[in-house]
Parts: structure tokens; sequence; C-alpha cells
């Protein structure tokens, strides 16, 4: 009922093992006949509401779900730690006492992004390359130049 009106539904207390019956759903395999929207759960063509929603929850600390699932669903761990307090807490009242620090510190944070995601480039540049040479990897020039870039 919920997929054919658009409403959320909620599977709790999930382990980490989840029903294949739910993937055409996680993946929205939708099928368009005409004007009908629906999806295959089963045996059944059930019409698809686009305002449907899937949540699932579980209590385990740390589920260990298949690739696949990782893949079809957005994962949020909301577990709260005290160390994750402190440090909210923390940034709220660096905010509120000093704001320029917190500029800067969102500044390096935002920087440190940035280089991470250029060395995660570089390093996929680099094992392209290296995957990619023949012969003796000293005569090649643009590899050369890439380790020099990933220093």
């Amino acid at each position: 009922m919920s997929v054919n009106f658009g409403f959320p539904f909620l599977f709790e207390n999930l382990d980490e093992y989840i029903d294949p019956v739910v993937n055409p759903v996680l993946e929205k395999n939708i099928t368009v006949a005409g004007n009908r929207r629906f999806i295959n759960l089963g045996d059944k063509e059930v019409d698809w509401d686009s305002s449907f929603r899937l949540y699932m929850t579980t209590k385990l600390g740390n589920p260990h779900y298949t690739p696949e699932v990782f893949g079809k669903a957005s994962i949020i761990n909301f577990t709260v730690t005290q160390e994750g307090l402190q440090d909210q807490l923390l940034n709220v009242v660096v905010g509120h006492e000093r704001a320029d620090l917190e500029a800067q510190r969102l500044e390096l944070v935002e920087e440190v992004s940035k280089n991470k995601a250029e060395q995660k480039k570089l390093e996929d540049t680099l094992l392209k390359e290296l995957s990619s040479s023949t012969g003796n990897i000293l005569d090649n020039a643009e590899l050369i130049a890439t380790l020099d870039r990933c220093k």
C-alpha cells in the first residue's frame, strides 16, 4: 500500500540479511507502460508513486551489508559517541566566541578535502600509467612527471 500511495515505509531492527524480494524497490526497477508506472514485487505488479520512501533501521552497532546493498541504498550511521558530542560542542563554542577561528577551521577542512581528492586523482593516474607502462619504467617521461607531481 505504501508503494501505491507514496507513503513512507519503515523496516525496523534489520539484521545483516536483507531479503532479495526488496531488491526491485532498492534498485528502483520501475517499469513504464503507457501512463502506468509499476514495479514487480515477487509475482505481482505494484503501482509506483514517486513520493514513496523506504527506510530501514538496525540496532546493530556496525552492520556488515553486502557491497550491493551499499550501492543501492544510502547508509547513515547515527551512532553517537562522547568524543563526537564533545567535538560538536567545541565547534559551536568556538564558532560563537571566535568566529574568525571557526572560519579558518572550515577553510582548512575544505582544503584538506580538496587535497585528498587531488591525491586520489594522482594515485589513480599513477597506477594507470604503471599498469599500462611497457619496458623500463624509468624511460617513461610521463610516468616520471606524474611521480614528481605526486610528491
